[in-house]
């Protein structure tokens, strides 16, 4: 077995322990709704509410959060239209699903957790004081897509890792300007 083989397994065992094994009741009601903090839909209008309603910083932030934001999509639809995983749910048996309506496009990365962390790395900048809440609702957003069958783990973490990264990458362009 060579190692794309190996982490390949890897990815599909804590998928399927997420998707299927942890599955009950309460997550079943509260993973798809925790799964919308990452849309488009609350994202933006997250950040229009902070910069419409802020006072100062929270103009900055909330400008550089709708840049990382769009930015980083960007670089997740790039990266899609690349990299052409199948979605769990189109390759894997038994794969738990929460909508009927399932995307067409491409796992890798994960554009939802991109988002979350991507809001959360800039919100964490501007007000260290919330930095646990919203990188616990950021990852609760990840596991969230691999509990409603729509990523694989790895989909996650690179989505994590594109997200934060391009928060801290905005932010400090933003200090040059």
């Amino acid at each position: 077995m060579g190692l794309w083989d190996y982490l390949y397994q890897k990815d599909k065992r804590a998928f399927v322990y997420l998707n299927q094994k942890m599955r009950c009741r309460v997550l079943d009601i509260v993973m798809p709704r925790i799964t919308h903090l990452g849309g488009a839909l609350f994202t933006i209008f997250l950040c229009l509410m902070l910069y419409v309603f802020g006072q100062k910083d929270t103009k900055i932030a909330a400008a550089e959060a709708l840049i990382t934001v769009t930015g980083s999509q960007g670089i997740v639809q790039l990266f899609k239209r690349r990299i052409y995983r199948k979605r769990p749910y189109m390759v894997l048996p038994e794969v738990n699903t929460f909508w009927s309506k399932l995307l067409k496009d491409y796992s890798f990365p994960s554009g939802h957790t991109t988002a979350g962390f991507s809001m959360a790395a800039i919100i964490s900048i501007y007000f260290p004081s919330y930095t646990l809440l919203t990188y616990s609702l950021a990852a609760a957003v990840g596991i969230s897509r691999v509990y409603t069958g729509m990523h694989y783990p790895s989909d996650v973490l690179s989505g994590a890792c594109l997200g934060t990264g391009f928060a801290i990458f905005t932010h400090a362009i933003s200090g040059m300007l």
